[in-house]
């Protein structure tokens, strides 16, 4: 019997390696996700599945287990899909659907950027919120849509409401840190610490998940810390350095994470500027076709309201 059971579990699984084998290689990457995610393969942003395609083949994968699995006294293999069928396909089409409105070019390409990653933060198995990690966000988020001159908030809402979030707690959470940082001025007031301020023991519980690996560092963390530095006035390389250390978060990627986020702020920079510049000389230019219109107009005895006269009192 016991014989039986072994020889029916090899076929059950050589069943579902075949199986794996059939499946269309997005939904095999699909599968693989989390596991590259954790590994922060930049090769994960690329992931972008369809979801009726990816359930299909779910369907087909279950199917196989359970007919081969039948045959035994106990299924011996069991398949589950990653990231709660959400897919950054569908977190996009959620922003548009809950934002119906056209972006200019210069903050659509860089909010698709950004949901991209964020999705893929959002659904990775070990990401937990905290005041930090909502702080960095939306530090890059008022950076990047700064001079946006729509609604702001509309925005915001849509996105974080795309990503299944609550953009009330994100901004309440910022907002608390923003004060109590402004009024530190050392590093030390800010390091995770379990005898310090109620921030600093919160703080100690995101060291413990780090460095237990239960909680998964990401880029927005590192954002958040570096703006708690600016609002204590301790942006040196010793100060960045003592933080990541309290907060068991490794200092290689903090420093990378943040070179990127400035240069993507140095880039949106200069390409709001190009931008002022470019309307700035389009609107020049219609003023002095203006200005040479009304001139060609008095040259030929025209009167600027197309040569009516005036009625008498």
């Amino acid at each position: 019997e016991r014989e039986r059971e072994r020889e029916m579990n090899v076929v059950s699984q050589h069943t579902c390696t075949r199986a794996a084998a059939v499946v269309p290689s997005p939904v095999r990457d699909t599968f693989a996700f989390s596991s590259s995610a954790r590994a922060g393969s930049s090769r994960a942003l690329s992931v972008n599945v369809n979801f009726n395609t990816r359930k299909a083949a779910v369907s087909r994968l279950s199917a196989l287990s359970l007919r081969t699995g039948a045959r035994s006294s106990r299924p011996s293999v069991s398949v589950a899909a990653t990231g709660d069928d959400v897919t950054v396909s569908d977190t996009k089409q959620k922003f548009l659907e809950k934002f119906a409105f056209p972006l200019p070019a210069l903050y659509s390409n860089v909010v698709n950027e950004l949901i991209v990653v964020h999705h893929l933060i959002k659904y990775s198995p070990k990401h937990q919120y905290d005041k930090i990690y909502a702080l960095g966000f939306v530090s890059i988020y008022d950076g990047i849509m700064d001079s946006y001159t729509g609604d702001k908030e509309i925005v915001f809402n849509s996105y974080m409401e795309a990503l299944e979030e609550d953009p009330v707690a994100y901004r309440a959470d910022a907002e608390k840190l923003t004060a109590w940082a402004s009024t530190l001025s050392n590093v030390d007031d800010l390091t995770a610490n379990e005898a310090g301020s109620e921030f600093q023991k919160e703080f100690s519980t995101y060291a413990t998940g780090f460095e237990g690996r239960t909680r998964l560092y990401n880029k927005f963390f590192a954002i958040g810390m570096f703006r708690l530095l600016e609002l204590a006035s301790s942006t040196d390389p010793a100060s960045l350095e003592k933080l990541a250390a309290s907060l068991s978060v490794p200092l290689s990627k903090v420093t990378s994470d943040l070179a990127t986020y400035k240069g993507m702020l140095s880039k949106m920079t200069a390409a709001k500027e190009l931008m002022e510049e470019i309307i700035a000389e389009q609107r020049k230019k219609t003023a002095q076709r203006e200005a040479e219109r009304l001139q060609a107009s008095a040259s030929n005895g025209e009167l600027p309201n197309g040569g009516g006269t005036p009625s008498a009192a």
